[in-house]
């Protein structure tokens, strides 16, 4: 998300990264990992599954999906750190309109399952430009 900055708010966007844990675990990561996102914890589920965000089995933490984006990951130099929250929980990354609308939404189906933000910054300018054309989203 920090290295698309400069195009998600070219497109008018704000990111937010919610997670599960305490506060202090949010800060330790957004100062190391995303300075200019804004981070929120809650040590309760309760938004993850209002966004019908799941729990992954061992089957899927053990998916060769899950296995490649680790060591893709790693090959890059990403590590894991000791995981705070949740472990299982899998991710989503959602637009949510100034209504309060999910305009779009990708539920993964492991810990590196994230869509490409180039991607979603595209369907999101598609949408937008069928809103400005009179069409609803």
């Amino acid at each position: 998300m920090e290295l698309h900055r400069e195009e998600i708010e070219a497109a008018g966007l704000r990111v937010v990264a919610v997670g599960l844990g305490q506060p202090k675990h949010a800060r330790q990561f957004g100062d190391k990992l995303a300075p200019s996102v804004d981070c929120i914890t809650n040590e309760e589920p309760e938004l993850h599954a209002a966004f019908g965000i799941g729990r992954a089995n061992l089957l899927r933490l053990l998916s060769p999906d899950a296995l490649k984006a680790g060591a893709r990951a790693a090959s890059r130099g990403h590590t894991q750190g000791q995981a705070t929250g949740d472990a299982q929980r899998l991710p989503g990354t959602f637009i949510v309109d100034a209504q309060g609308i999910v305009r779009y939404a990708h539920y993964g189906k492991h810990a590196g399952d994230n869509p490409d933000l180039s991607e979603v910054l595209r369907e999101w300018a598609r949408m937008s430009e069928t809103a400005i054309s009179g069409e609803n989203l």
